[in-house]
């Protein structure tokens, strides 16, 4: 996915107005999580025992093995909602880490994506607003759910510190939000040392379709 710079970009302005009416269509807005998981493990681990030889001496009867393997497993879950051109819809995420949302620029009158500011709690999820008003593409505005529970705490609405305004394709898979975890375990003991890391990655995708 390209990225560009922020200072060298410019903020995409809203694609439909917000006092123009809106076409009284229904909006699908599909959801999938896509997880990626990198794993390595390395290290040297022997194998063997004792051996008693006919003259009474003992010996050790073994052999060292290299372990160098990589590994990659995928997963994704999908979620469909119908909603009205211009209203709302809850969606549930189910991540274990913090996502990052994806903000959208214009850079040579080109769109582009790249990762803002504004987070998503694990475990949450956020409100989608669609705005469509009859082109090839989509205005998708997305809350984060700390700023729902903001209103109805009474405090407010949703900030712009708490939402993210893209502009995407209609029919078309793309990438609003990411995140990324590593762990690392070494152990060491009598059968020789391991080394084990991996990575862990998300991508929340969204696709919108007219119906």
């Amino acid at each position: 996915m390209l990225l560009c710079p922020v200072a060298i970009a410019q903020a995409a302005p809203d694609l439909i107005a917000k006092s123009n009416p809106l076409s009284l269509r229904n909006l699908q807005i599909e959801v999938r999580q896509v997880q990626h998981e990198d794993g390595q493990r390395a290290g040297l681990e022997s194998h063997g025992g004792v051996r008693v030889n006919p003259d009474g001496s003992v010996a050790l009867a073994g052999q060292v093995q290299a372990q160098d393997t990589q590994a990659r497993q995928s997963g994704t879950a999908v979620q469909r909602v119908l909603v009205l051109n211009g209203r709302s819809a809850h969606i549930a995420l189910r991540t274990d880490t913090p996502v990052r949302l994806m903000q959208t620029f214009v850079r040579n009158g080109v769109l582009v994506f790249t990762q803002g500011t504004v987070l998503l709690q694990k475990g949450t999820g956020f409100r989608a607003t669609p705005r469509w008003d009859g082109s090839d593409r989509v205005e998708l505005e997305i809350a984060a759910q700390q700023a729902l529970n903001a209103m109805v705490a009474g405090t407010g609405q949703a900030s712009s510190s708490t939402a993210s305004i893209l502009v995407l394709p209609l029919g078309e898979w793309m990438t609003v939000a990411q995140s990324e975890q590593q762990t690392s375990d070494s152990r060491s003991g009598l059968g020789g040392m391991v080394n084990q890391a991996s990575q862990i990655s998300t991508d929340v995708q969204v696709r919108l379709t007219v119906r």
